[in-house]
């Protein structure tokens, strides 16, 4: 499957002004990769890093991760990564 839109995943990194690791946006990990965006959903290779709480980077606009991504497969593979998303403002 051809996936068309770059994608950049962007997950939080440091520490928050509590000292909580791992929930800082001041400077999150950016990981490049790919898919499609259709309406709420991100379609994308079933090997993307992609976890809750994530935001995605599309055509220069951000998206919440909404939920845990759900993985569909074939009957002898994993097929798709799906991410539902909303658009952040």
């Amino acid at each position: 499957m051809r996936f068309p839109d770059a994608v950049t995943i962007r997950r939080p990194a440091g520490t928050d002004e509590y000292g909580n690791p791992g929930t800082s946006w001041a400077a999150p990990q950016e990981l490049p990769a790919v898919g499609f965006l259709a309406g709420v959903t991100v379609f994308m290779p079933p090997t993307a890093d992609v976890q809750r709480g994530d935001r995605l980077r599309i055509a220069g606009r951000d998206y919440d991760v909404i939920g845990e991504p759900d993985l569909v497969r074939s009957p002898s593979r994993p097929v798709l990564l799906l991410v539902k998303v909303e658009r952040r403002l």
